[in-house]
């Protein structure tokens, strides 16, 4: 286990929000913890029409944080949403005497966080890194000399503290330019190496999903491949490649894996995995695999959408891929059908990668599907 200590998971439900919808944020929540490295996890939902405009959850919540921080020896605070500088600086505040080495994170970072310790090549490792000093920079110089009067003495004033805050700044944007010329020199070479595959008229497909819907398994099942397989989200960071034979056109094809999406995704931390999503831009066919046992399935496939959308690809050439039939409720005879009926604008098929059921049929629609 890579982090020791416990983390408090903090929440906010409206009187709106249904209980059960809160409960499965929080689940899904949890499962990004336990990606990160830790499941020794503290739970606090908070009710409030909404956030506390200092601390996000207001002072009653955060007395009894503060001492939750100190009995359990928290180190990370992890809220559900996306929280401005003001709020996230008061809430640190708050914490100190609790603990000064405290890390409060929103969803973003702990998102970021995750692929910081995933990524394996340069170029994703490049591209978490410019969204990580993206996403915490303004809110850093948002709490203005608050935050360094702290850390340096004296530069919340006039004078030396605003020339400090200003080289930091500065310090700042050049580092970001400095990553950034690097990360368009990988990316150039990344995109002429996909343009090569085209010209020599090699056909690719990319496989696409929610998180954990079972992408890598059936990629590691079509390319004979033994790829790491997690019950995680963002189990796949960084993409991969391997060879699919299609015996009814004698030819060999290119399958790549990509990284799963997830519900309430911010557009601009899609930048963060592009590298493995280029992959999609550049393919002839995507396979978008639903885990067809999921209760919140349409919700999910939505969320899919709306990222290849962001992408510019929703257009592009889909296969479905229902997996994990084997699993359905037997009681749900009807639930096969139903999807069918639904989703029958594009090719689909049911499979189960455990039990391999569908899966000459699933090459089957990419060879129909390749080259028309």
């Amino acid at each position: 286990m890579i982090q020791s200590h416990p983390i408090v998971l903090i929440d906010l439900a409206t009187p709106h929000t249904q209980t059960r919808d809160a409960i499965d944020e929080l689940e899904e929540l949890k499962a990004l913890v336990k990606t990160y490295g830790s499941t020794d996890i503290v739970q606090i939902i908070q009710h409030r029409t909404q956030p506390d405009k200092d601390t996000f959850i207001g002072s009653g919540k955060v007395t009894e944080l503060a001492q939750i921080v100190i009995q359990k020896k928290v180190e990370i605070i992890i809220i559900n949403a996306i929280v401005n500088s003001r709020q996230l600086f008061h809430l640190i505040q708050a914490m100190w005497p609790s603990n000064p080495d405290i890390k409060v994170w929103d969803r973003v970072e702990l998102i970021l966080n995750i692929f910081k310790r995933h990524a394996r090549t340069s170029e994703a490792k490049l591209q978490i890194e410019i969204a990580q000093m993206a996403h915490m920079g303004p809110r850093m110089y948002g709490l203005g000399g608050t935050l360094f009067s702290r850390q340096g003495g004296g530069i919340g004033t006039k004078g030396l503290g605003e020339t400090n805050v200003e080289l930091m700044k500065r310090h700042w944007r050049d580092q970001i330019k400095k990553k950034q010329e690097e990360l368009t020199k990988l990316e150039k070479q990344h995109e002429r190496n996909l343009e090569r595959r085209r010209e020599i008229g090699l056909k690719t497909v990319s496989v696409v999903g929610y998180t954990n819907a079972g992408k890598t398994s059936l990629f590691n099942l079509l390319t004979k491949k033994d790829k790491l397989v997690k019950d995680a989200l963002f189990a796949t960071l960084d993409s991969i490649t391997g060879k699919l034979y299609l015996p009814t056109l004698n030819k060999v094809i290119l399958l790549s894996d990509t990284i799963g999406f997830i519900q309430s995704l911010p557009s601009s931390l899609i930048n963060a995995f592009k590298s493995t999503l280029m992959e999609s831009v550049y393919a002839d066919i995507l396979i978008h695999v639903v885990d067809v046992a999921d209760p919140k399935i349409e919700l999910k496939m939505q969320t899919v959408e709306h990222v290849l959308a962001d992408l510019g690809i929703d257009n592009k050439k889909q296969i479905l891929a229902f997996n994990k039939e084997d699993i359905l409720d037997k009681k749900n005879n009807d639930t096969v059908r139903i999807i069918k009926e639904k989703y029958n604008y594009l090719p689909s098929v049911f499979i189960s990668v455990k039990t391999k059921k569908g899966i000459p049929e699933l090459i089957s629609l990419i060879e129909k599907n390749i080259n028309s």
